[in-house]
């Protein structure tokens, strides 16, 4: 409860209480009365704030003189007055307060009147920031490195002795101005600093582009350039200076600072040194004439055995270059002819089996109605069943029986439906043998679906695949593409044959069969999670002869062949393999196939 040992105006409560600043009335002596506020200021209840001396509120030093001043203004003898002290809270604590005093008459007698606010935090904010200014300026002043910094109103706060030692101007004539330009140019102009802080980052390239301006590698916003400046000292001087943006909490520019270094000696030592080069140079000149008039005559020497050395070389790059050509022809030949004895073998074996196939697979399909209809024949026959004598149904039940007739029927229809499943199974086997060995002896380019040999591929490569791995197939729509399918069908072997062999006999491993189309690109993709491809021979694997798998299991040569047909279709081939989890091999092939410049077409 607010404190009121008179009676006061009761009006007077109410509007007190209601401000957020502390009032508290006194005659002199004891509180007369004291809001709210007060007790959250001071931390004492209103209880034991009422008939409380009020200059207990403040500290020792302090208390005895706003004790003398509170009853002098009582006799009319301080004006009202406003100021800032320290008031002792009830835990001890010193708070800063903003006091304003005045004399009013209330009740027809003199009282005095005191305002507290409460500035501790403004006051400790303030403390705190010349503490921070006060040590930034211990820094600048310390720093041997010449420094200089400028507010947001591009007067300078900071100018440091090795400033006022390198410019031989005096802080004291500096601080507090906006003569910064005159330190170093004779008439007014910005400085590096003063275009930081002006955001003119175009004036820049201006004012300093011929004098090796660039961006701070370290600090962002700073820029760094050099200058020759005559009028300092007897000589001038060569400076190298860097100025940086200085930031709020808020990321705000507040100023900058900017530090000098003097590069007259680097600058005269550089020049020196461009002397002398010039110099050495001449002497370098003059000694490589007389060595070219002296090596002159073994020039024409070294020419004519260059000439030599290079017609050899020439001939020799021909003949290897022919060699290898020879090889490659030659390998491609041997391909050819094995696919083209193997193509027209499976071809002669795929007539065969068709010719039989066709006519076994004809006749189940008959087999299959004659058989329908004896079915259809014996169900009118056990439809008039009951209209025979007794011992001659007797006798049909007895033979049904040891028929087992009704297994009979059943296993029949079944037993044909599998025959024809069977037929038309090797009847596919065919058609993808025959697909994928067609002899290309015309070498002719046809537009293919490649998902169809991919298909063909793996069924006649089954066999190989069906005890290791899981096929997975993830085709995406691709157009036709322009190949020699029997060739990229030999490719597709070879890569599945080699999944399938890298997965470990102790699991079953995954072979994913992928397609795409990137562009005018089509691409293939054999993924299988098996061994892996050890890092140090991923790059020999598509070199002739080379093989990781035991003797007598591998020559070496599929995939380099695979490599040759896949570069004959203008196309690529890659690998990527990481040892212990799988190889991914990607094929890229043009769509359409352009014919070698100067083919017959």
């Amino acid at each position: 409860m607010t404190t009121s040992p008179y009676a006061l105006p009761g009006s007077l409560f109410p509007l007190a209480d209601s401000l957020s600043s502390g009032i508290l009335l006194h005659r002199g002596d004891r509180i007369l009365f004291a809001n709210r506020a007060i007790s959250r200021l001071t931390g004492f209840s209103p209880e034991e704030l009422s008939g409380k001396a009020f200059w207990a509120l403040f500290p020792p030093a302090v208390s005895s003189t706003i004790r003398t001043q509170g009853r002098e203004r009582l006799k009319g003898e301080h004006p009202a007055a406003r100021y800032e002290t320290l008031i002792v809270t009830r835990s001890g604590e010193e708070r800063w307060v903003e006091l304003a005093v005045s004399q009013e008459d209330i009740q027809r007698e003199r009282a005095i009147v005191c305002n507290f606010i409460d500035v501790t935090e403004r006051k400790r904010a303030e403390a705190a920031q010349k503490q921070a200014q006060q040590l930034l300026t211990q820094i600048i002043d310390g720093d041997p490195v010449p420094t200089l910094v400028i507010n947001a109103r591009h007067v300078i706060t900071h100018w440091n002795q090795a400033c006022e030692q390198v410019i031989g101007m005096q802080a004291a004539e500096m601080v507090g101005t906006c003569k910064q330009w005159s330190a170093f140019y004779n008439a007014e102009r910005p400085i590096l600093a003063d275009l930081i802080v002006s955001g003119e980052v175009d004036n820049l390239l201006t004012l300093y582009g011929n004098k090796k301006l660039r961006r701070s590698p370290v600090i962002e916003g700073a820029y760094e350039a050099e200058d020759f400046f005559p009028q300092m000292g007897e000589r001038g001087r060569w400076l190298y200076f860097t100025a940086a943006p200085l930031r709020n909490a808020a990321g705000e520019v507040i100023g900058a600072i900017e530090t000098l270094q003097d590069i007259t000696e680097r600058k005269s030592a550089e020049t020196e040194l461009l002397r002398m080069q010039a110099d050495l140079e001449a002497k370098v000149a003059m000694r490589t004439e007389q060595l070219e008039q002296a090596k002159a005559t073994l020039e024409e020497d070294i020419a004519r055995r260059e000439t030599a050395e290079e017609e050899l070389l020439k001939r020799y790059a021909e003949l290897t270059e022919l060699n290898c050509l020879l090889q490659e022809a030659q390998q491609q030949l041997v391909q050819s002819e094995k696919m083209a004895s193997i193509g027209q073998l499976a071809a002669g074996v795929a007539h065969e089996i068709n010719n039989p196939i066709g006519y076994v697979s004809s006749n189940i399909r008959s087999l299959k109605g004659y058989m329908g209809q004896i079915l259809a024949l014996l169900d009118v026959y056990e439809a008039r069943e009951g209209a025979l004598p007794a011992a001659d149904q007797a006798a049909i039940r007895a033979a049904k029986q040891a028929a087992d007739f009704t297994f009979l029927r059943e296993d029949i229809s079944q037993l044909l439906s599998e025959s024809e499943e069977g037929t038309e199974r090797v009847r596919k086997i065919v058609q993808d043998l025959r697909d994928f060995s067609r002899a290309e002896t015309t070498l002719d380019w046809h537009a293919v679906d490649l998902r169809q040999g991919l298909d063909s591929t793996l069924n006649i490569a089954s066999n190989e695949i069906k005890y290791k791995a899981d096929v997975i197939r993830e085709y995406a729509d691709i157009p036709l593409v322009e190949c020699l399918p029997s060739q990229l069908n030999q490719v597709f072997m070879n890569l599945f044959v080699n999944a399938a062999q890298s997965v470990p006999d102790n699991r079953r491993g995954t072979i994913t069969v992928r397609t795409g189309r990137a562009g005018d690109d089509v691409w293939i993709e054999v993924a299988d999670d098996g061994t892996g491809i050890p890092a140090a021979i991923v790059d020999r694997i598509f070199d002739p002869f080379f093989t990781t798998k035991p003797v007598g299991k591998g020559t070496g040569l599929g995939l380099s062949l695979s490599y040759g047909i896949v570069q004959k279709h203008n196309g690529r081939i890659s690998v990527s393999s990481t040892p212990g989890a799988g190889t991914t091999f990607r094929i890229t092939l043009p769509i359409h196939h352009q014919a070698p410049v100067g083919a017959t077409p």
